[in-house]
């Protein structure tokens, strides 16, 4: 269950049985930047932090536009209600994942603050410890021949669950010490009704990363690799 608190022209979403009450002034990184536990993130369109929270970290990250928009509306979008807005539609996804049993963060709040036709939006989600970017470790060492397959049966179940990634790419699937897999930032992430074409596009889309991040940044990474992912997804 989920309750909704109005907080001058913000709404938040947060858990029924959340212990801890959120304000306004919670989604604004400035806030924190005196707080213990405060990190600057450096990843992304969006701005994100590293927050402590009375029950453990979080990653608070505020909406971004990316591409020309940017340069005009940086961090502003049409509203068209909160259960449009980005954090909303971002929060039902990782709802939708969780049920499906995916590694992906728990949500832990979310805000709109609405002033005329815009809005401003930042969510918040639990930190994943002991966990990096793909694209860090493959820059440092290679990944055996049974994680790609498993990276690849991964992909396979969230498409199963009709869940469309946006921007799958190195940067957004986190790897652990054991090597297990989380994938992470499901902002324009979309649930299909059913499998299609469209699940090839995420996979285009991780496929075209890697090798673009291969020729600049030199990672242990291969055709065969891919081979031996895409073998995990058709598994």
């Amino acid at each position: 269950m989920l309750r909704v608190v109005k907080s001058g022209n913000c709404h938040i979403l947060q858990p029924q049985d959340s212990e801890q009450e959120f304000s306004e002034q919670d989604f604004d990184t400035s806030y924190w930047q005196t707080r213990p536990g405060f990190e600057a993130i450096v990843s992304g369109r969006g701005s994100s932090c590293m927050i402590q929270l009375d029950n453990g970290r979080a990653i608070l990250r505020q909406y971004h536009r990316g591409g020309l928009a940017s340069n005009l509306l940086i961090n502003q979008y049409l509203w068209m209600g909160k259960t449009m807005s980005r954090p909303w539609r971002e929060w039902h996804v990782l709802l939708r994942a969780r049920q499906a049993g995916l590694p992906v963060p728990q949500p832990i709040a979310a805000c709109t603050c609405r002033s005329g036709f815009w809005y401003r939006a930042a969510l918040m989600t639990a930190y994943l410890d002991d966990t990096e970017m793909l694209t860090l470790r493959l820059r440092r060492e290679a990944l055996e021949a049974d994680g790609w397959h498993r990276l690849g049966v991964l992909i396979r179940q969230m498409h199963e669950a009709r869940i469309r990634h946006a921007d799958l790419t190195s940067d957004n699937i986190l790897i652990d010490s054991k090597n297990r897999f989380y994938l992470v930032d499901f902002d324009k992430a979309r649930m299909m009704n059913r499998l299609g074409d469209w699940q090839w596009r995420p996979l285009l889309r991780l496929q075209r990363s890697m090798e673009k991040r291969d020729r600049i940044q030199k990672l242990h990474y291969d055709a065969d690799d891919w081979q031996t992912l895409m073998d995990g997804y058709q598994s």
